[in-house]
Formats: structure tokens, sequence, C-alpha cells
């Protein structure tokens, strides 16, 4: 079981790291003792709550975070991770559809969290977790077990009301295992990069691989990222073997030419999920960190954060298209199948009819997975469950199912990814995938990246407009850029033409510096509307 695994660290390297941020240091000794005290105090403060109610732990990268969350689980709970970046308004959407009877938090709770009803305490330090009596133990039986909720992180939802995907400590250690398995972290030596937000399901994967290892969790804060010396400075006493982030994070720290291996001399490992990966950023990151592998994964959220994953070499990169996202599988089946066909199958009991059809190698399709890393189904939403969760039979076993939403293809053993189905829109009649088109623009030499959104006229779709961040040691652009631009968009329109049909063609191009991030560390596409 996950915790004891975790607590034995406590007894083999007390005195070990288990958490370090710019103003805190937490040992192993220290998270076990403070959370197994904070275990006993909630269970005995709260022993009220109904059995297994999720707790919000509310807060951002502090060492406390950390104890929170096995201080829920220890007690019996599973939690919920909030940013503090989150709107007020955001969170309490979470507190009322979750059913979450209790907030903790080592920060202040903003006042409006602070409603009847709901226990909250705030400001909870360390080392002053003084809450119970010194040795205070949790008793085994009030533990999370294995096929109980380890923890429930909220993503948006289409109809703008946030959605609560439920994670079993089942599905956790599959994942763990099959990561740790995949990417063999030395235990007790490594330390893993935390640049998510823990509300952020791409945390799981630095978080428990550090701690299921004895491995320590190197964490930057929001105000570090936003301060390029700041974080440079944090990244060059890091020693940090495991680097774990979104594509956007990294893209933004390759701008500075100092970023390469003089920077992190121990780096084994960039794992890279949540984001398309483009060419010229891996391409960039082997020349510059050639002692590292760099790493595509990967999985949604409701899928323990990746099933899949494959390294990216110089070979790979030769071919022009798309990187893939996946070779090796977390012991999940993934299948592509016609969306049509998935419409059009029903649920009788508790299992999907007819089977599920896979289509081809190289034909593309919708994304979905079937095996122990998916979810139960999203919290308190029967309905919204039922729509993309199902039970799929096999040799006389059931398995839990998946439908992403995503679509892609199986070709000569790797998974590719092409973009969601719901970034695809109608435009003049026509259907266009937004993805396809940022994929074509990314083939074009001297682009970095690419973002491409519509142009929304009296409710309706109008046009297309493409945000295109360039190369940042593109010689030419800073010299004369009005007329480098010109030059550059007729030079992306000819070559876009030669391989997308007319009403695929955006119509404005804008160059940006960088592309917006939201706090997950993914493109902001929102506020590339709003200044577009």
């Amino acid at each position: 079981m996950l915790l004891q695994q975790i607590d034995h660290w406590a007894e083999l390297v007390p005195q070990r790291l288990a958490h370090k941020n710019r103003f805190q240091v937490l040992t192993y000794a220290e998270l076990k003792t403070f959370s197994d005290t904070l275990a006993y105090w909630l269970y005995q403060r709260i022993s009220q709550l109904e059995k297994r109610a999720p707790i919000i732990v509310y807060g951002h990268k502090e060492s406390e975070m950390l104890v929170l969350f096995l201080a829920c689980l220890k007690a019996g709970h599973p939690y919920i991770p909030i940013d503090k970046s989150i709107p007020t308004e955001r969170l309490l959407k979470i507190i009322e559809s979750s059913g979450a009877l209790a907030i903790l938090s080592p920060i202040s709770l903003p006042e409006k969290a602070k409603m009847k009803g709901i226990f909250y305490q705030e400001n909870l330090h360390l080392p002053s977790f003084n809450l119970a009596p010194p040795n205070s133990k949790p008793k085994p039986e009030w533990k999370i077990g294995l096929n109980d909720v380890w923890y429930i992180i909220y993503t948006s939802g289409s109809t703008g009301e946030p959605k609560g995907v439920q994670i079993t400590q089942r599905s956790l250690l599959n994942f763990i295992t099959w990561v740790n398995k995949q990417y063999q972290p030395n235990q007790q030596e490594d330390i893993f990069l935390n640049q998510a937000p823990f509300s952020f399901d791409l945390s799981v994967m630095d978080l428990y691989m550090a701690l299921s290892n004895g491995g320590t969790l190197w964490s930057i804060d929001k105000e570090q990222i936003n301060n390029p010396k700041d974080l440079f400075a944090s990244l060059r006493a890091s020693q940090i073997s495991y680097w774990i982030s979104t594509p956007s994070f990294v893209e933004m720290c390759l701008m500075d030419p100092s970023f390469r291996e003089k920077l992190l001399p121990k780096l084994r490992y960039f794992l890279f999920c949540g984001e398309v990966l483009p060419h010229n950023t891996a391409s960039n990151l082997i020349e510059r960190f050639p002692q590292a592998r760099v790493v595509n994964l990967y999985g949604p959220t409701e899928c323990t954060v990746a099933v899949t994953g494959v390294t990216i070499t110089k070979q790979i990169l030769q071919n022009s298209g798309p990187l893939p996202v996946g070779q090796d599988s977390a012991d999940c089946q993934i299948l592509i199948c016609d969306p049509d066909d998935l419409n059009r199958t029903t649920t009788r009991g508790d299992f999907l009819d007819p089977p599920l059809k896979a289509l081809p190698a190289g034909v593309r399709g919708e994304i979905v997975i079937v095996g122990p890393n998916v979810s139960i189904g999203y919290l308190n939403r029967p309905e919204l469950t039922k729509r993309t969760f199902f039970m799929w039979r096999k040799h006389g076993i059931g398995f839990q199912g998946y439908r992403t939403g995503d679509l892609g293809y199986w070709l000569d053993g790797k998974l590719y990814y092409l973009g969601r189905q719901d970034f695809q829109i109608k435009l003049h009649g026509y259907r266009i995938e937004l993805g396809e088109i940022e994929e074509q623009l990314r083939k074009i030499p001297n682009i970095e990246n690419a973002i491409v959104v519509p142009i929304v006229r009296r409710g309706k779709n109008a046009a297309l407009q493409a945000f295109i961040k360039l190369c940042h040691d593109l010689k030419g652009f800073n010299q004369e850029p009005e007329s480098f631009q010109t030059e550059m968009e007729q030079q992306i329109r000819q070559t876009l033409e030669r391989v997308l049909p007319a009403y695929m063609l955006p119509q404005r191009y804008r160059f940006i510096d960088s592309l917006p991030m939201t706090a997950n560390g993914k493109v902001d596409r929102k506020a590339l509307l709003q200044g577009g």
C-alpha cells in the first residue's frame, strides 16, 4: 500500500528531504510525524463526517500541503487539492458540487469559503502542528483502502461546471508502478521538479514518484515562474534529475541561452504531458541536454495522469509529422474507434453493447482507454459519468473504460495524438479540426509553436486567427521586425496553401514572443482570444 511505502522512508532515511521549496524544507521523519498527528486530530475532530467524505486542501506549494494530503488519507478521507490561484467563485462551486464538509489550509482562506456547515482550519503551519497530543497515531483501519478514492481533481466542464475526477489508490498504484519501472528512479538519490500546481494532475507524477522512491520533491512556485532570475537561481540550486512539466513551461525556459546541461548537470529525464510537444522544442532539448532523455507522455486526468510514453530520438524527429505520444502502456488497452460507432453504442447494465471495434492502424478516430488506470467516474455526477465511462468485458473479466474525446491513430506501434474533438469547429459550413492546422504550422521552419483560434462575430465563427511563436534565436527578427514578419507571413500562407484547403487557412496572423500560460502550465487559449 502506498501510505506504508511512503512512511517506510521515515524509518530508513528520516533526515532525507521529502520536500523543498524556497522557504521550507520537510524531512521524511517530519512528514510522517506531522501527518500522523494531524490524521489523529482530524479523525477525532470531524468524526461526525460521513465515511470517506472528501476534504479540500487549499494552498499552493507549501510543505504543509504534502502533510495535509497524507493526513486526510490516514484519517480515511480522499483529498481535493485546490490551488490558491483559482477564482473564489470556482472554489465555491467545487465546495458545493463535491459535498466536502471540511477545508484545510496552510494559508488564509477566502472569506466566502468560510460558510456555514463547512468545518475549516486555516493557517496550519509547520512545525506547530500541536492540535493533537504528541506521538498520536492513526489506527490502520482508518486509512484509505485499495479500492477507495485517493484523490479528486477538478477539471473544466463543457457546461462551465467543474467536474471532479475520482482516482482510487489501486489506479494510482498502477500508474506509479508503471512510471517507476519505465523511468527507473534511484531510490533515495533523485530530485523531482514540481512545476504544476497540486490541483493539476501532472503534479501527481512528480509528487508520488518522489515519495514512493524516497526522493525529494523540489517545488517552484508561481512567483518564481514569473521571475526568470529567481526561477533560474532555483533550478541551478536544485540538482534535479527528473524534469516534469508541460511543454509550454520548458519552451519558456529555452528562451534563456543558459538553459542547458551546465545548469542542470544531473538531469536524466524530461517527462512531458498535458500538451502537444512541438518538434523544435524536443530538438532543442536533445541538443542542449545530450545526456537526458526526452519523453512524450499521453493520458487524460480521467486515466491517472498518463497511460503511454515514448522517448523522442533524433530518428523520430526526422519525421515531419506530429510526434508520437506513446509506445509503452500502463497495463491499459488503448483503442482507436470510430466516434459515430461509439455514439451508436448503448449501455446494457454496466457493460457497453455492442463491443468496441478498433480501427486499423493509420486510421484516425477517437482514443478509448480501457484498464486499471481509468477513473471510477465523476464525483456526484452520475449522468455525466454514464456518458463517457463504461464497463468492457473481455475474456469474462470487466474493465473500466473511458471515451477520451481525443483524436488519434496507431502507426508502427506508436500512438499519435491529433487534438481534441471539441477543438473541432464549424466555419462557413465546413467542419475544421484546429489541431490539424496547428500541426501544419509547426512543421514550417523557424516556427517553434502555433495556436489557432476562431474569430467570433455575432455569435458565429467568422474566420481563423493564428498566433505564431518563432524560434527565439531567429536571425533578422530583432533587426527589422515589421518587414521580417510581413515576409514570414507570406511564406506561411504559401506553405499552408500547398497542404490545406482554402477554408482552413487562417485569415489573421500574429507573431508573439511567448504563448500565455494558465496556472497549470498549459497554453491559455482564452487569454489569446482576449488579447487577439
